[in-house]
């Protein structure tokens, strides 16, 4: 007898791709918010719609994006205390993100958050290795290594347009910081480590910060799994603090500076598309295009898409390195070193280092139209083929199999106990269940999948 296909409850956001990857695609129910960045009290009143609709459609799994479908109930076993909803239910949750855990839920007090984060039975898929890194460092857990996608979608595999009248060059996105135009104030001791990880970057760019900070330097000790809860938090948050004035640096060095540099040297060739760059740098520039189709419809038009990388990630890639080729862009994006694992440089895409050199690569595209379009037309096939997001859910479900998390298949449908133990936590002003603190956490094995490898190999 064959068994029923995998039932996932997902955000509108995975719900084809969902489907795509050959199972059955749930959409959680619309409450009055998905905010990522909701408060306890939110996620609360919504854990309360979510569970009954988890039970009447017997789901196997929930997949989000940015912690949208965390969600809290009231412990099965004890009322004064409460549960991640999916734990209650010995449903396994994962949450992809787009962004550094720290800029989700706001809202969320950091000790709440920091404790949420702890939890074995909540899956973080991060997308960036050293990020990853990172966070195991600090004593987060249950955590799968890899890379972004983009939507599964109806993708134009026509040859582009002939390009129009207008900018042949562009970039679509917004200040990667918002420090150097604000009344921010930071405190000279503030700066020493940050400072002296951009220096330590300048010169050896494959050691991430967190290397950096804790063990090339040793200016501080990383939280201990022996440490009490606040304590635990209390070091995560010094920790972050301490990143700050090091992530403006990447920044600068990843994004911002090559946006002055390009207006001052091409003028209206170069078409800024974003907002606050106006008030951040007094840099000309037009409005975010809000429509999806338009946004892409440009890529699509564009002779040259550049793509910069955001301040909050060292190594990783960003939602644009995959969507400009899905629709049939050419991209010229900045270097990082996760890049090659995913695309062949060159061929699929191309790449620059420093001022000089995306000049010289603006200049040769710009005179060679035949090879931009072949470079984009490549690049458009590896996506499609491989990065779409029907491929990495597809790869997870595979992942949380082998770790039993999942059931295999053939087996019966219900998690085993094991694989979602809820850990020992008492948050700021919530108390989580410790029902299962007895069972073992959840053990996810080594990953290598579109060339990333997961953290735990180094």
């Amino acid at each position: 007898m064959s068994r029923r296909p995998l039932r996932i409850a997902t955000t509108p956001m995975f719900e084809r791709s969902v489907r795509e990857a050959g199972f059955d695609a749930y959409l959680l129910p619309d409450t009055v918010s998905l905010d990522f960045n909701r408060s306890i009290e939110e996620r609360t009143r919504d854990g309360a719609v979510y569970r009954p609709f988890l039970e009447e459609h017997d789901i196997d799994l929930v997949l989000d994006c940015n912690t949208q479908a965390l969600t809290l109930v009231a412990s099965p076993s004890n009322p004064g205390e409460m549960a991640l909803t999916t734990a209650s239910l010995g449903i396994p949750y994962v949450s992809c993100y787009l962004d550094p855990v720290t800029s989700t839920m706001a809202q969320v007090g950091w000790a709440d958050h920091w404790h949420l984060l702890e939890s074995n039975t909540w899956i973080k898929w991060i997308p960036e290795a050293t990020h990853a890194e990172e966070l195991m460092k600090l004593g987060v857990g249950s955590i799968v290594t890899m890379p972004m996608a983009v939507v599964d979608d109806d993708y134009d595999t026509s040859p582009p347009p002939q390009p129009e009248s207008g900018p042949p060059v562009a970039f679509m996105g917004h200040p990667a910081s918002s420090w150097f135009g604000s009344e921010q104030q930071i405190m000279p001791r503030q700066l020493c480590a940050g400072l002296m990880a951009a220096g330590v970057r300048a010169d050896m760019p494959d050691l991430p910060f967190h290397k950096i900070f804790y063990d090339l330097y040793e200016f501080a000790t990383p939280p201990k799994p022996s440490d009490d809860r606040m304590t635990r938090a209390t070091r995560s948050s010094e920790y972050y603090a301490q990143k700050f004035v090091y992530q403006a640096y990447l920044a600068l060095k990843h994004r911002d500076r090559f946006i002055r540099f390009l207006k001052l040297k091409l003028g209206d060739s170069f078409e800024l598309i974003g907002d606050f760059w106006g008030t951040q740098y007094g840099l000309p520039h037009t409005p975010r295009i809000w429509d999806m189709k338009k946004l892409h419809e440009r890529m699509r038009a564009v002779p040259i898409n550049l793509n910069f990388i955001k301040g909050n990630w060292e190594t990783g890639l960003i939602v644009r390195h995959f969507e400009v080729p899905a629709h049939g862009g050419f991209m010229l994006t900045y270097e990082t070193g996760e890049l090659s694992k995913n695309f062949e440089i060159g061929k699929e895409c191309d790449v620059f280092h420093n001022e000089e050199e995306l000049l010289d690569k603006i200049h040769f595209y710009l005179q060679h139209p035949e090879e931009r379009r072949e470079i984009a037309a490549a690049g458009q096939r590896r996506v499609l083929a491989e990065h779409l997001y029907s491929h990495r859910i597809t790869t997870l479900v595979e992942l949380l199999r082998k770790a039993n998390v999942l059931p295999k298949i053939g087996m019966a449908a219900a998690a085993p106990e094991s694989a979602l133990a809820a850990p020992a936590m008492a948050l700021a002003g919530i108390t989580l269940d410790a029902d299962a603190c007895e069972s073992p956490p959840m053990s996810i094995p080594k990953i290598h999948v579109a060339g990333v490898i997961d953290p735990t190999d180094a």
